[in-house]
Order: structure tokens, then C-alpha cells, then sequence
């Protein structure tokens, strides 16, 4: 998880992206997923909406979903093919990928995460307008293991320390330090796959669930 407010946040993506897809009909309004998530929509139903779409309108459908209803997604597309490490940062890239995010809370919603490869390993933190109170929010990106909360599930493991830091990246600081003790320590984020590029989870503490989800979505 993270918190953040829209303002301050310039959309990342690569030129050229439309509101269309793959020859897909007119395209969706801004909520049309939001519908199909109220509607209870299967979770086949709502990969094969966003496969529809580029990558520019997924993150604006992703978006569109708030509050109650990030959770509500989480729930709905459970039991889809698990997340990989390389979903995130494929193993010949070498630079930092950016997710635009958006979380349940009722404010501070909006962020990013971003994510680099260290080696072997895949780290992560949290961009967003507190960075500056909570901390940058570090975290290991893990395979599903069995043991976990959830263990066929791809997590965020904000209880390890990343083993580097990549060039330009904020200062690393500790999430059981200052008011990142609130936000980051002891927690686990477990992700499931929505769509190309799309992803949700939920926050766990020390086992706990803590009714706190957030949606990811790549904006290229």
C-alpha cells in the first residue's frame, strides 16, 4: 500500500498511445470497468475488457476504480494465473519501471511504485507526495511461497531490506524508522493479475489482512 493525492502525479507512457486497442468497438468510457466490477463481473470478462484497451486507457479505467471497489476487483479476480517477478521488470531490463497506482483509502489515493532489478532480485518503493513523513516505503518483490498469507501469490515484502539501491533512487530508509513504522513495517502486499499490465492487492501485517488494497497498472 501508499497514499498519495492525484495532483502532482504526470501520467508515464510511450507516444503515441490512444484510448483503442486491438480494433475493439468505440472506446470505453472512463468507468465502464467500474460498472462491470459492481456488476460482479467474471474475472475472464474483465481481462479480456482490458486486453481491449491500450495501455493509456487501462491506466484511466484502473483509475477510475475507488474506495470499496479496488477490493471488490481483488476479490473477483482470485484464482487467475499468478504474477511473476519478471511482470514487473522483465530480466533484460535494466532500468526503473514505473506502475501508476491508486489505493482504497478515502484520500491520499494516488501514487506509483516503482520498480528496478538489482541483480537476481526485483526492489520497489512507493512514489508519492508524503515520501517526504512516511519514507520512501522499500520493498523485495517475491514469488508466491508457500507458508504465506497467500502462497499462490506474488507479494511485495516490505520486512526486507533491498539488497542495493539504483543510481538516482531516494535515500533508503528503514520501514520500521519513524512514521514509516505506521505505513510499511510488517506488512505484506499480495497481488493478483487483472489484465495485461494490470494488477491489484491487498495489505497484510504480520499476517493480518488489513482491509487496504490498491490497483497497479502500466501505463506502456
Amino acid at each position: 500500500m501508499s497514499t498519495s493525492t492525484d495532483a502532482g502525479f504526470e501520467r508515464v507512457g510511450q507516444g503515441g498511445a490512444t484510448a483503442r486497442g486491438r480494433g475493439t468497438s468505440p472506446a470505453a468510457t472512463a468507468n465502464e470497468l467500474a460498472g462491470m466490477v459492481r456488476r460482479r463481473a467474471s474475472r475472464t470478462d474483465i481481462w479480456s475488457f482490458l486486453e481491449g484497451l491500450a495501455p493509456s486507457a487501462r491506466v484511466e479505467q484502473m483509475l477510475a476504480i475507488r474506495h470499496s471497489l479496488v477490493g471488490q476487483l481483488y476479490d473477483l479476480v482470485g484464482g487467475g494465473e499468478p504474477l511473476t517477478v519478471e511482470d514487473f521488470v522483465p530480466k533484460d531490463e535494466r532500468g526503473t519501471v514505473i506502475f501508476e497506482g491508486r489505493n482504497s483509502l478515502p484520500a491520499f489515493t494516488r501514487f506509483q511504485k516503482r520498480f528496478a532489478r538489482i541483480g537476481d532480485e526485483v526492489v520497489g518503493y512507493n512514489h508519492q507526495l508524503m515520501s517526504f513523513a512516511t519514507g520512501p516505503g522499500y520493498f523485495v518483490v517475491r514469488p508466491p511461497t508457500p507458508g504465506e498469507a497467500h502462497p499462490d501469490e506474488l507479494f511485495f515484502d516490505y520486512t526486507a531490506d533491498p539488497s542495493g539501491i539504483p543510481t538516482g533512487w531516494p535515500p533508503f530508509k528503514s520501514n520500521d524508522a519513524g512514521l514509516s513504522r505506521a505505513v510499511y513495517m510488517d506488512m505484506k502486499d499480495f497481488c493478483r493479475r487483472v489484465g495485461p499490465g494490470v494488477l491489484v492487492g491487498k495489505a497484510y501485517k504480520r499476517g493480518v489482512a488489513q482491509n487496504a488494497f490498491f490497483s497497479l497498472t502500466k501505463p506502456y
